[in-house]
């Protein structure tokens, strides 16, 4: 569908980009996990780079600098992409689960169950309920009702 608005024709795009998150005119998030994946795959990189040339490697550091460098980047705009469905999910683990590899230094054929047990991070949608619970908590102290009933129902459907 083409509108006009003052003589300015105006097309439909495929997908938007709005404060960070690419938004598909379907909803399915495909874009916006392809632009996390090619952001996170140097840090990837890195964080293999760090594990394997560290004379005695940290399990704990190498847990922060992926926190700091990876995670934060998967679960941007996590209260949106809550309202996804488990499939954008599943993606988004795989993407941590490569992170966490990388960063202790282990094969690709780690089990996920291990990695998670070893690192004691949790699974990347919790991590994000667990975001989301803190900024209602945030936004009733602040009695900020409507920030707070978004947020609510947004966890509701979770």
């Amino acid at each position: 569908m083409i509108v006009k608005v003052e003589n300015t024709t105006i097309k439909p795009l495929e997908h938007t980009r709005y404060l960070g998150i690419i938004i598909d005119k379907r909803l399915k998030w495909r874009t916006h996990l392809e632009h996390i994946e090619k952001k996170i795959a140097p840090r990837i990189g890195l964080l293999r780079y760090l594990a394997r040339s560290a004379y005695e490697p940290n399990n704990k550091i190498m847990i922060n600098i992926y926190k700091s460098l990876v995670r934060t980047i998967i679960v941007y705009g996590s209260p949106v992409l809550l309202t996804a469905d488990q499939k954008v999910w599943d993606r988004l683990q795989i993407c941590q689960n490569k992170a966490i590899r990388a960063a202790l230094g282990l094969p690709i054929y780690t089990s996920t169950k291990y990695i998670h047990t070893t690192s004691q991070l949790p699974k990347i949608k919790e991590y994000a309920v667990e975001i989301l619970q803190k900024a209602i908590q945030t936004a009733t102290t602040n009695n900020d009702i409507t920030l707070s009933r978004q947020l609510q129902d947004i966890f509701r459907r979770t």
